[in-house]
């Protein structure tokens, strides 16, 4: 049996961003104005829906947002929150803050997820795991549940939990992560 891979998008954009000083999913990006409708109408051609998720619904273009239902801040929330929304099956989840992620490497994700059928199916880089460059089944619900239920927020605990698959990426570039000023300079065009 074969695992058709997510038709269903989910930018996780809910990020406390500490370091940069100000929301970077809010910050102008490319033509757009906000790294959030830069990452929305990148994702929009290649999947049937494409979700926001966030604390709170703080986009100023029309997307579909799905709020945390945790008071804590984290990815693990984050997961959480869109299984308890969503009826996917499985979902592909990009962080606004990885805007050089591209096609290519999201349909070498969807392909080997059809192969090996994980739970989770994450990039790594030469930087080392990319957790939120990814394919998420709904099979991990109950262990997020469990998780968060003992305070643990850490994504490495999801990922050493479940049965994990990673594919390596050897274009560092691409997985350039937005974490603070000078690293939004960098990348911004």
């Amino acid at each position: 049996m074969h695992t058709d891979p997510p038709q269903t998008a989910v930018i996780f954009a809910g990020g406390r961003s500490s370091r940069m000083g100000k929301d970077k999913a809010l910050l102008p990006f490319g033509e757009y104005p906000s790294m959030a409708e830069f990452q929305y109408k990148k994702l929009l051609p290649l999947f049937t829906a494409v979700h926001l998720s966030a604390k709170t619904d703080k986009f100023d273009f029309d997307a579909p947002v799905i709020t945390d239902r945790y008071p804590e801040s984290s990815p693990m929330v984050a997961l959480a929150s869109l299984f308890e929304a969503l009826d996917a099956e499985a979902v592909f989840i990009l962080s606004v803050d990885m805007p050089m992620i591209g096609q290519e490497e999201i349909e070498t994700l969807r392909r080997r997820y059809r192969q090996q059928q994980p739970d989770i199916l994450i990039a790594r880089s030469p930087r080392g795991l990319e957790p939120l460059c990814g394919i998420y089944r709904r099979s991990i619900l109950p262990c997020v549940h469990t998780l968060l239920k003992q305070s643990q927020h850490r994504m490495r605990a999801l990922l050493d939990s479940v049965k994990t698959e990673t594919v390596y990426f050897e274009n560092i570039t691409r997985f350039a992560n937005i974490n603070t000023p000078e690293e939004y300079h960098a990348v911004r065009p």
